[in-house]
Formats: structure tokens, sequence, C-alpha cells
């Protein structure tokens, strides 16, 4: 199999409140139908978490082999719940099978002031 690591690092240093943060998914050359099909069944099973604020998945139109997961969490204990789930750790296995991916394909962002749905 594979050594790369796929659980990604949450440090007690992210901000408070919700948290947002995208994964860039890029899929082994002849694995993008699989890989797609894996992030379906991720991106069902996410949205019913408890903990899950927003859950959308992207396929690049201009690169059908690439994929971006804009993902919102209430807080970081729910990111963390989420990681503990049976649906994540399926999908981490299909990501060895099916991605270039590791735990740094994930990126954690801290939304800027006045970009909040209520400011529009």
């Amino acid at each position: 199999m594979t050594d790369r690591r796929f659980v990604p690092e949450v440090g007690d240093d992210l901000p408070p409140g919700e948290r947002p943060m995208i994964a860039v998914v890029r899929a082994i050359p002849g694995h993008e139908d699989r890989l797609a099909a894996a992030i379906a069944v991720l991106t069902t099973a996410v949205r019913r978490e408890p903990g899950c604020v927003e859950f959308r998945s992207f396929r690049d139109i201009g690169d059908p082999g690439t994929f971006r997961l804009y993902e919102i969490y209430a807080d970081t204990d729910a990111f963390r719940a989420h990681l503990e789930t049976t649906h994540v750790a399926h999908f981490f296995t299909e990501l060895a099978r099916h991605s270039t991916a590791d735990a740094g394909a994930l990126t954690q962002l801290a939304e800027l002031p006045g970009s909040e749905d209520d400011e529009r």
C-alpha cells in the first residue's frame, strides 16, 4: 500500500468559531471516475454530520482529474469528530487507491472580516 499520511493535524491554535477549509485532490491518471464516485459518497455522508455547516465537492472543468472539496464545520471539535467517522476512514482508503493526495491536500482557512453572509 502506501505510507502517505491522510489524517491532518488539527492544532489547538485554530481560530474560534466555524472551521472553513478547502482540499485539492488529484486523481491518478485513469482513476478519475473512481475518485469522483468516492467523493460523491463522502459528500452525502458528511452532509449528514451534525457539525457540518457546508460540504461541497467540485470537479475542475479544465482538469477533470482535479477535485476541490469546500468544507465548513461548526467548530474545531466538529472537525475533529468528522475525522473520526467511518466514512472518512473509508474515503482515506479510496484516496490511497485513486489519488496522489495526502494530508497536505487540506488547507485550513480563516475568514476575512466583512466576508460573513450577514454583511452582504
